[in-house]
């Protein structure tokens, strides 16, 4: 260690005592390594230990007065802004991360920041069994959320995932810093069903996924998600070592612990102080400390930056709060639209203006994420063979095109997958978004399209969208797809007619309200009076555990610990069951007799558990059998328009 720091200084010309204060620092601060620093070689710390202070108690204990300084981390407002836009998307504090979302006005703990409703999520059904397990580069996978915990595992036979494409992709996540948390969504085709309708599988049925603050966030602050530790330890060759957890408390007690120094060697100065700090840091042999990921290596001044914030994490706050002057100048506003049913019935929900839009306005930034083979999207019926096409995956519905390529670019960001297409009440348009205030790089427009997929992890690409005309509070925004999205939904219309045997059946939801007073069947009443096709009754794993706990508690105590846990759901968790019987408690609570159904080779085996609390069971549906995997399902990707579609990316000309 001290020989680490030696050879830097020794290109620095200081004098023999500057190596001794080198030498006291590395035996001062190598027991503080072993607890800041030894888990990254083996002694996970995730949480906070009995004896480790609380988050909010570990500060920099200043020393000289003179560097005192405030550590309020309220940033200057505008009350006119902030009356003007909830949120916007702009730069992110994170280098490297693209554009991130910042609070435009001052927010209280547990406050929602969306109006009516949340943003949508598409599901991602099984894309490797359907290109075959090939490698492929999807860009997705950067911002994809785990299916299984958002309620889409009824979709998928193995694997599903969700495109989140409003706060779920817009907002970057920093975990310590973590503000916002995001909730699962709702599910129906708002009010469309599949034997009367052609829009049905055509727009996802999962929806309004809301955001919500988890602390109170300053005005100019930006939105943090949770985007769980394993993501960034998955990516900590691309990323570094990403602090995670405690490690920005981890880190101001090294700091507090360096500073203790300065009483031993009162004789040194400040400078020659301050520049030991510098050396440490950068040259640390625990490169791939969590902890020393905390600093920044290339800001000379951070010592007394942290100083004067009072920790590491009011510093990295301060950092990630700016000025709505700032906003203003360098962002776009993310709230002018709000989501709700739309006024054309075939779309499911739609975009509206939640204020007054005057001609030019910029409406919505929408950054991009490209998939340059499009087929990636294609689906097979995987039971008939691979040679068996299926409409593909809906994620199509939800991004540009263009015939004369095989790119598709998929946008994200608040509301923006809402906005409907239509010829005649067009009031928005599409163009190439000014690169001061997005992520797009321009030099892309130009790159051949096969090296677009070497062009990092993150988005690169965005359009604008911009009012064509005044745009009044409350009305819909409507965007033209194009002649070919309009000519493919008109043959649609015409061709249109329902499938075999739509008109029994019924979701999962539906079924739920209809059977919420009535029994549930036995394997015995199901052979005179089945459920729907679709249809498949689930038992959750809880009620087999080993313990058995859930028999000394009241139904009422089960029913709220499961709704907790209902809210985590992870694949596997819901089997598909038998009841065998029905009985009484001497209370008259009908509970149930029950069995696992699980025949087949590598099945774990269940024995039957009694007087089940009708909680314990739900409805589920059959993997491909909602509607967007019907066949007559509608798939069109939205146009690009001709005149902004780079010639470079043209490599799907017809001879």
């Amino acid at each position: 260690m001290a020989g680490v720091v030696t050879m830097t200084l020794q290109s620095t010309n200081v004098n023999v005592s500057f190596y001794r204060i080198v030498l006291l620092l590395a035996l001062f601060l190598i027991p503080s390594m072993a607890v800041s620093c030894g888990y990254e070689h083996g002694s996970s710390h995730d949480a906070l230990s009995e004896t480790e202070t609380n988050d909010s108690n570990v500060r920099v204990e200043i020393i000289d007065n003179h560097e005192r300084g405030k550590t309020n981390i309220i940033a200057t407002t505008n009350p006119t802004y902030s009356k003007e836009c909830g949120f916007w998307l702009a730069p992110s504090a994170i280098q490297g991360a693209g554009l991130g979302m910042y609070a435009g006005r001052q927010l209280g703990e547990n406050e929602d920041l969306q109006y009516l409703l949340g943003d949508p999520v598409i599901p991602i059904i099984d894309i490797n069994l359907h290109n075959r397990n090939r490698n492929f580069k999807f860009l997705w996978d950067e911002y994809k959320w785990n299916g299984w915990t958002l309620g889409l595992g009824v979709e998928a036979l193995t694997d599903v995932d969700g495109a989140s494409p409003g706060f779920g992709s817009a907002a970057n996540s920093f975990i310590p810093l973590v503000n916002v948390k995001l909730g699962n969504p709702r599910r129906d085709m708002a009010g469309l069903h599949r034997s009367t309708d052609p829009g049905a599988g055509a727009f996802t049925a999962y929806y309004d996924r809301r955001a919500t603050t988890t602390r109170p966030i300053q005005a100019g602050e930006e939105f943090y998600l949770n985007y769980g530790e394993q993501w960034f330890k998955n990516r900590t060759e691309s990323l570094g070592p990403v602090p995670l957890g405690q490690d920005l408390n981890r880190a101001t007690r090294l700091v507090n612990d360096f500073m203790k120094l300065r009483t031993t060697l009162n004789h040194v100065s400040s400078a020659v102080f301050y520049n030991l700090w510098v050396t440490f840091i950068r040259q640390s042999v625990y490169v791939e400390s969590r902890v020393f990921g905390s600093f920044n290596h290339d800001d000379k001044e951070e010592f007394l930056k942290m100083a004067r914030a009072g920790s590491v994490k009011h510093l990295r706050i301060q950092q990630s709060t700016k000025s709505l002057e700032w906003l203003h100048k360098h962002g776009t506003c993310g709230d002018h639209l709000y989501g709700a049913n739309s006024t054309l019935k075939q779309a499911g929900r739609g975009a509206f203006a939640s204020r007054d839009l005057p001609k030019g306005t910029v409406v919505a930034q929408l950054p991009l994420i490209h998939i340059t083979d499009r087929s990636i999207l294609d689906m097979v019926h995987i039971k008939k063979g691979l040679n068996s096409p299926r409409p593909p995956q809906l994620l199509l519905n939800y991004c540009f095109g263009h015939p004369e390529s095989t790119i598709l670019l998929c946008p994200y960001g608040p509301v923006v997958n809402f906005v409907n297409h239509n010829q005649t009440r067009t009031n928005v348009k599409i163009k190439w978004a000014d690169p001061a205030r997005s992520n797009l790089e321009p030099h892309l427009l130009d790159l051949h399209m096969d090296l677009l997929d070497m062009e990092g992890d993150t988005a690169k690409l965005a359009f604008e969208m911009v009012a064509t005309r005044t745009i009044h509070k409350d009305e819909e925004v409507f965007l033209d797809y194009g002649n070919a999205w309009e000519e493919a939904w008109q043959n649609h219309l015409k061709s249109w007619k329902p499938v075999k045997g739509a008109e029994n059946h019924i979701s999962k939801e539906e079924l739920d309200r209809q059977m919420a007073n009535h029994s549930l069947r036995t394997v015995f009443e199901l052979i005179e009076n089945p459920y729907p096709a679709n249809i498949v009754l689930e038992c959750h794993r809880f009620f087999w555990n080993s313990t058995n706990e859930w028999r000394s508690k009241s139904f009422k105590v089960i029913e709220s610990e499961l709704n907790q846990m209902f809210r985590k759901t992870r694949r596997g968790d819901w089997l598909k069951c038998d009841i065998l019987r029905r009985n009484h408690t001497d209370g008259g609570v009908e509970v149930y007799d029950a069995v696992p159904a699980t025949k087949g080779k590598g099945k774990v085996s269940y024995q039957k558990q009694s007087d089940l609390p009708r909680i314990a069971f739900r409805f589920g549906e059959k993997p491909y059998t909602s509607d967007m995997f019907l066949g007559n399902a509608f798939r069109h990707d939205i146009g690009i328009p001709d005149s902004i579609f780079p010639k470079a990316w043209r490599n799907n000309l017809q001879p």
